[in-house]
């Protein structure tokens, strides 16, 4: 990965160096900066994944359809615009009520859709484990108990919906890098979401296998792994920072005593525990989105591995952490700023920021104004080229009016400028999340045309520019090639 690495950082420079000047620009160039220019801007602040524990932080890009219908384009070309601008402004006032300590609850519910997928039958090698109809009824259970509890805690500022269904077809486990913990990774259920999410508006994704009780113990008590190789509790592997939330975890017994459910909006199933904290780590991301402290989900450990947050321990009813859990999805949990007590966690207004469709633009194809092909990604290369058939790309709001392009066929990468480097006739192509916002982020301001310009944030105000069969490159507005592109949303 190393020696990749550097062959494409040696190959970016002198790509760079070859090309300068190859926009073919009807005007001069007038930066001035040109040495200042060559150094590559600093990395912006990673978004902060979960701690070390059975639990592992995930891509900050995700694959597949990132809404279930593509937005309608605005004739008055507005779109991505008035997307930008609406969002900016449900943060503005997110901020405005966290600063003030209010805690004012929404005048409407924010409308929250989770699907919800049990696996019965899943494998790792030899080992075998599958859910009994008593393990559907208790997770049917779970999902009503985890639906009205988190309805009741948080005030009913959220309308959870959610779609629970089962998996029958046998699905393979995968195996934890460097680790013998098990987990059903998103790519081996992508294909059970797409269908399911097919024309639905959905927020997150939740799925559960059972390895626990005695039909599973006796079925794989002599195999090789069995006692080694289990399935971890729970794995965040996608949250706010991604298309769409994910998060996987293991079903285990229910506790004695708390079957049938008494009062589904009381949180009273250990199963709903675990469910409440996965999710929980999908919604980190704020203290990014919005730049404020904001409560790890194991927070409840304490100020030697959290400054500032007081330790809370699991009830004697072992339903987790729910103290703690109420006290972050009201707003409501204490932290010592070291000048005085503040209160942090889920402010109201917050809550329309954890909905996909915020971010989530849809799905489009993006053609040459001009007609002269499709922007696209190749298979084994990080260019981007003018194609005759057309490319899907996920387009998601960042902050700041800036946009990331992601391709659909290639959700691990997005539109990068090659190595950060705001210079006429430098390369643009698709690489893996860096962390140079500067450098993968985009306006997407609209052109009288109808289209629009795929625009650097650096203050050159450079455009994406492509001809056929040359690697798409970073030139001034009105040089030669395509510079306007029309945005098709994709159904």
């Amino acid at each position: 990965m190393k020696k990749k690495l550097v062959m494409r950082i040696m190959c970016g420079a002198m790509c760079a160096a070859m090309l300068m000047g190859g926009c073919g620009k009807e005007k001069p160039d007038t930066d001035t900066k040109e040495e200042e220019e060559l150094t590559p801007h600093k990395k912006d602040e990673e978004p902060s994944g979960s701690e070390e524990s059975n639990e592992a932080a995930g891509e900050e890009v995700s694959g597949g359809d990132e809404t279930g219908t593509a937005p309608e384009v605005r004739e008055d070309n507005s779109y991505f615009v008035t997307a930008a601008a609406q969002t900016d402004k449900m943060i503005e006032e997110a901020m405005e009520q966290y600063l003030s300590g209010d805690h004012t609850d929404l005048d409407a519910p924010v409308v929250y859709n989770v699907l919800w997928l049990g696996f019965t039958h899943v494998t790792y090698d030899d080992l075998d484990f599958q859910m009994t109809d008593a393990d559907r009824e208790y997770l049917e259970a779970v999902a009503l108990n985890y639906e009205k509890s988190l309805e009741s805690i948080t005030h009913n500022n959220l309308d959870i919906n959610v779609d629970l269904h089962f998996v029958d077809d046998e699905t393979e486990l995968t195996q934890a890098d460097g680790d013998d913990w098990l987990f059903l990774s998103q790519e081996s259920a992508q294909p059970y979401i797409d269908k399911y999410v097919a024309g639905k508006d959905i927020d997150t994704v939740l799925t559960t296998v059972q390895t626990d009780g005695e039909e599973n113990a006796q079925r794989n008590a002599d195999k090789d792994g069995y006692g080694i190789n289990y399935v971890m509790l729970g794995l965040e592997t996608a949250g706010l920072s991604s298309g769409r939330g994910y998060s996987t975890f293991d079903l285990n017994m229910p506790k004695e005593g708390t079957m049938p459910l008494e009062d589904p909006a009381v949180p009273s199933l250990y199963a709903t525990a675990v469910a409440v904290h996965e999710w929980m780590h999908q919604l980190e991301d704020i203290r990014n989105i919005l730049g404020i402290e904001y409560p790890n989900t194991h927070a409840y450990m304490g100020p030697d591995q959290f400054p500032g947050y007081t330790q809370y321990t699991a009830d004697e009813n072992d339903y987790d952490f729910f103290e703690f859990y109420k006290l972050v999805l009201t707003g409501e949990l204490p932290y010592d700023t070291g000048s005085g007590i503040g209160y942090v966690g889920m402010y109201p207004k917050m809550w329309p920021l954890i909905k996909s469709s915020v971010y989530n633009m849809g799905s489009f194809t993006i053609k040459a104004a001009d007609g002269s092909g499709y922007l696209c990604a190749q298979e084994g290369d990080v260019s981007l080229t003018l194609a005759d058939k057309p490319c899907v790309w996920n387009i998601r709001y960042t902050s700041e009016g800036r946009f990331t392009l992601v391709p659909k066929e290639f959700p691990d990468k997005l539109i990068d400028l090659g190595n950060a480097w705001d210079n006429e006739g430098n390369t643009i192509g698709i690489w893996i999340y860096t962390g140079y916002a500067d450098a993968q982020s985009w306006h997407l301001p609209g052109n009288a045309d109808g289209s629009y310009s795929i625009q650097t944030p650096y203050e050159s105000g450079r455009v994406l520019t492509a001809q056929k069969g040359t690697q798409a490159l970073l030139c001034s507005p009105g040089a030669e090639g395509v510079q306007n592109w029309m945005f098709e949303p994709v159904q």
